[in-house]
């Protein structure tokens, strides 16, 4: 099953629909259900690379990383681990990280790959890991838990700047997201360019690059709470998180 386009990356209703993925029907057969299916794989699409690389930072190789990372995942499918997250308790992807946390603390120095299964149950792995990815080296200094954290507010804004595009193409407007993906997030990050210089990369005005990046980023924004919302329990909570993850992401 292939990842989806768009999900609410922690939204308590996606986790409660991917916890009945492991139920049973009343003849004790496993449950076909297509919504909590895909449920379960919008968190693995969203926690993919966290848990990725929380785990090559713990000292494993690429290879070994993926596989546990693979074993991880369908650990929550067949022990049902998502099941037992509760909103009541905090945050998902703290419970999520206590769960991985001793998962890694049970693995043996050897396990068997458990690729055919997982691709069997779960969104295929050749959608999640590249080669960026599989060339990671972790940085010195820098915990296993604060690259989980950090991985998860990146795919949130990925998420949101995949919403952004969406916005932009429905109305027409390609060239805004593009104009606001170069102004936001260049190539180099030691260099953003110019409204002058974007007018003069996307042919239009410096007038016009402004409003594109006035609306976009009005969007961005409004997008970008909703997500948040999604994350916390209450609306008082949603300044705090989106401080937090500036912080995360070094803002």
């Amino acid at each position: 099953m292939a990842p989806p386009n768009h999900f609410p990356t922690t939204a308590w209703s996606l986790i409660a629909d991917a916890g009945r993925v492991a139920e049973a029907d009343d003849d004790g057969a496993p449950r076909d259900d297509k919504q909590s299916k895909l449920a379960l794989n919008c968190l693995i699409t969203a926690y993919w690379r966290p848990v990725f690389y929380f785990i090559r930072r713990r000292g494993f190789e690429s290879g070994a990383a993926e596989d546990l990372t693979q074993q991880f995942f369908l650990n929550l499918l067949e022990r049902d681990w998502v099941a037992r997250a509760d909103q009541g308790r905090g945050r998902f992807r703290t419970f999520l990280l206590t769960v991985l946390t001793r998962f890694l603390a049970d693995q043996g120095p050897r396990r068997a790959t458990r690729q055919k299964a997982f691709d069997g149950h779960m969104v295929n792995v050749s959608a999640l890991v590249n080669d960026q990815d599989r060339t990671f080296t972790p940085p010195d200094g820098t915990t296993p838990e604060e690259l989980f954290m950090r991985q998860w507010a990146l795919a949130l804004v990925d998420d949101v700047k995949r919403e952004l595009e969406a916005w932009c193409r429905e109305r027409g407007r390609v060239a805004w997201y593009a104009i606001f993906e170069a102004h936001h997030f260049p190539p180099s990050v030691d260099k953003h360019p110019s409204q002058e210089e974007l007018a003069h990369r996307f042919g239009c005005s410096r007038d016009q690059v402004r409003y594109a990046i006035e609306q976009t980023d009005r969007q961005f924004a409004r997008l970008f709470r909703a997500a948040v919302r999604e994350q916390v329990d209450s609306e008082e909570h949603v300044e705090m998180e989106i401080r937090e993850i500036e912080k995360l992401l070094g803002h």
